[in-house]
């Protein structure tokens, strides 16, 4: 640029403040940094009134630009306080947990959770780690944000909630809380009567002393309690409530008549325990993933279920049970099965559960394999006897589809596949294979020779699941 071009702007001239109001928006909304774009509010008055609406703040440390820990909790403060519009859309405040970096103020984050219950009218985002060395627990209050309709909170273990005196989240309608600590009655409260338009809440966070938690709501249509360590006893009375997930709950009491799906985690079901006093006979979906829980009478409580997902490990301990278990399964549309085992015979144990495939047509399977910790089964265990590989007691009349993915498994799936060639499921279209250890050109042609050639068979590699083989048109 000549000297003569520079000439107007040294003189006094605001070129920028000429420019359209597209170009300027613009500009703002492709700047990286979000503090930066903030800022720019000082060039020139006009720029306040052009910014972009509805107006978004991010503000992430884990950007490559961001500057270090010190510097952008500057930046933080500097891009709220130069903030040009009366209310954000989205406001996200992330800082990474790096260990060499400082603490975060406490009263630092209390003033951005304030500065957001005054402007945030859509989605409030807080990541923050720990606010001290020692860890000691440090107060944060949650005010009351009337506005914002969605808040999601990371926050370390050493940070405790608290909620003011009074007032209500009357915009809000999913809440998320991952770690931290809070008083039992302040939740049940924020959850019960604070929150009158909630629709999803999803906890993983420990209660300050145990406490038996109630979740009374007529909004709510989803509910993820992934862990609410110090709960004793759990009270969901929800007449909305559509979906439910659960996991590691010691006592509960279910009252959902809508619930369509539901998936349960991790703890033992003990129906003396858990009790679901209002819940249809059929689901949507129903998941159940542990390798500990006695699941058969819990699949007992539904008739019909769309989709079923089941977790087992077949370890030696457990094979016995997960037999029992998977005896007789609820009639489904869907059934996704993950396999855990331990160097046990694949056919019996994924034959065992084609007898129990009354009226499925997909069929998914998923193996994992344990068999690298050098266990083995006796040979008398159930999975060698010969007469548990026959297949003239499995019908597969639904059956269009299975799906069969490996990971780190031992060599199995290809004698699996021939028997079920051999079951020859009048109405199958589509067989796939992904992550198959011996699936070369060879074995792929082999296969795909086993069944009719109007069932279309593909294969996937390993790494990238990209198709390797595929039936021809």
């Amino acid at each position: 640029m000549g000297e003569d071009q520079w000439r107007p702007c040294c003189s006094g001239e605001d070129r920028i403040s000429s420019l359209p109001d597209e170009l300027l928006q613009e500009i703002l909304v492709r700047l990286c940094c979000t503090c930066a774009a903030v800022r720019t509010r000082l060039l020139s008055r006009r720029w306040r009134r052009v910014w972009p609406h509805p107006l978004e703040l991010v503000l992430d440390d884990d950007d490559p630009d961001a500057p270090p820990r010190a510097s952008f909790l500057d930046a933080v403060d500097a891009a709220i306080g130069a903030c040009p519009a009366p209310t954000l859309e989205r406001l996200l405040i992330s800082l990474s947990p790096v260990g060499d970096s400082p603490p975060v103020p406490a009263g630092r984050v209390a003033r951005w959770l304030r500065f957001a219950s005054q402007c945030v009218v859509g989605k409030l985002s807080l990541y923050a780690p720990s606010p001290n060395d020692d860890r000691e627990e440090v107060m944060l209050e949650l005010p009351t944000c009337k506005g914002a309709k969605k808040i999601t909170l990371f926050l370390a273990e050493s940070w405790r909630l608290q909620l003011p005196p009074a007032g209500l989240f009357m915009a809000l309608t999913s809440l998320w809380i991952h770690i931290g600590h809070m008083e039992g009655s302040e939740l049940t409260a924020l959850v019960c009567t604070r929150c009158p338009r909630l629709k999803s809440l999803s906890l993983f966070t420990t209660l300050v002393a145990t406490f038996d938690f109630t979740i009374r709501s007529d909004s709510l249509l989803l509910v993820s309690l992934s862990c609410l360590k110090n709960t004793r006893r759990l009270e969901i009375v929800a007449p909305r409530l559509k979906k439910l997930f659960l996991s590691h709950v010691i006592e509960a009491r279910i009252s959902a008549p809508k619930l369509a799906k539901l998936a349960w985690h991790g703890e033992v079901y003990d129906p003396h325990r858990h009790q679901f006093v209002d819940v249809g006979r059929r689901l949507k979906l129903l998941e159940i993933g542990s390798s500990e829980s006695i699941v058969s009478s819990f699949m007992r409580q539904f008739d019909e279920v769309d989709e079923l997902k089941l977790e087992f490990n077949t370890g030696i301990a457990s094979y016995g049970r997960f037999l029992n278990e998977t005896n007789k399964l609820p009639k489904c549309k869907t059934l996704s099965v993950t396999l855990f085992w331990d160097d046990h015979g694949l056919t019996p144990t994924l034959l065992h559960l084609l007898k129990s495939c009354n009226g499925t047509r997909t069929l998914s399977i998923v193996l994992s394999s344990y068999a690298f910790l050098g266990s083995s089964c006796p040979l008398s265990c159930y999975c060698r006897f010969e007469e548990n590989s026959g297949t003239d007691d499995i019908s597969l009349n639904s059956l269009e589809e299975v799906k069969i993915t490996s990971y780190e498994s031992p060599h199995g799936e290809l004698e699996f596949v021939e028997y079920l060639s051999r079951c020859n499921p009048p109405f199958l279209k589509r067989l796939v294979i992904k992550n198959m250890i011996q699936a070369d050109k060879e074995t792929c042609e082999k296969i795909r020779n086993m069944f009719r050639p109007s069932i279309e068979v593909e294969f996937y590699a390993s790494s990238t699941w990209a198709c390797v083989n595929q039936s021809e048109e």
